[in-house]
């Protein structure tokens, strides 16, 4: 809500807290699995995930040249560390200190920590972008385009208002970064690009393999929830016809069957 409450020692205050969020979690079960929603795999409710402006899946896919490149970082690490401690500690040591700073330089940020922090500052105290005409027309048209493809009857929606309040912000932060007090057009495609890229990893209806804001902002696509009130009209015909009663499992797995849901399938559902 951006604000936070204070009820101690006689006050009470609400404070303004803006402030960028950055949340990192762990899936339920170890490992992401693509072919499931996100909400289902992370102890998260979907309106609080919904709210993130960008989310990123981090996968663990082997890649020889990538591991390689990981694998000898670590021990070059390593390495470093070992000469600066055998020089410390060991007095009959043949490590000089060039060895050890030249060696060291493997793990020294590109930026250094305090140099990040001063520029994050500054770029959020002293510069307030606006936006171009170019930028705001490739926003509004991007959001149009992936609106247009909501439009049909039984179409997920791809992108709600919340999205694109969340272009803009990322607009202007891309601008911002830069120390511009302009948003251009490349900030608003770098937005776009990005944007669609998360929405790729975590708005896709694993079903059909179309976007659908609903896999985040409720955790359930609307292909599933298609298949819910089907599940929901096939008890009630099974029920009915045991005059009312409860409707025996196996009848609706069968009949389930017949409209093509699996018997784990309808389970779940």
């Amino acid at each position: 809500q951006q604000t936070i409450s204070v009820a101690k020692a006689g006050i009470l205050a609400t404070l303004k807290s803006r402030c960028a969020l950055l949340g990192a979690a762990n899936p339920k079960y170890g490992r992401f699995d693509k072919y499931e929603g996100l909400a289902e795999q992370i102890n998260m409710p979907p309106a609080l995930i919904s709210r993130f402006d960008l989310i990123f899946i981090l996968l663990d896919v082997p890649d020889r040249t990538k591991d390689s490149n990981i694998a000898n970082h670590i021990l070059k690490s390593h390495y470093a560390g070992e000469l600066s401690e055998q020089r410390q500690k060991l007095p009959t040591s043949t490590v000089s200190e060039e060895d050890v700073e030249s060696h060291m330089e493997v793990i020294l940020p590109t930026i250094d920590n305090d140099l990040m922090r001063k520029y994050v500052a500054y770029a959020r105290r002293k510069v307030f972008p606006i936006m171009e005409d170019e930028a705001r027309e490739h926003i509004i048209n991007y959001y149009l385009d992936l609106r247009r493809q909501g439009e049909g009857k039984d179409a997920p929606v791809p992108v709600t208002a919340r999205q694109l309040e969340a272009l803009v912000r990322l607009a202007e932060a891309s601008a911002r970064i830069r120390l511009s007090n302009v948003v251009t057009l490349d900030d608003a495609k770098r937005t776009t690009r990005i944007s669609m890229a998360c929405m790729r990893q975590v708005g896709v209806d694993p079903d059909t393999g179309a976007l659908d804001v609903d896999v985040i902002a409720s955790g359930t696509s609307k292909s599933q929830r298609d298949k819910i009130h089907l599940v929901k009209d096939i008890i009630a015909r099974v029920s009915e016809r045991h005059a009312g009663s409860k409707a025996p499992l196996e009848e609706v797995y069968s009949e389930a069957e017949s409209e093509n849901i699996e018997r784990d399938r309808v389970e779940e559902l």
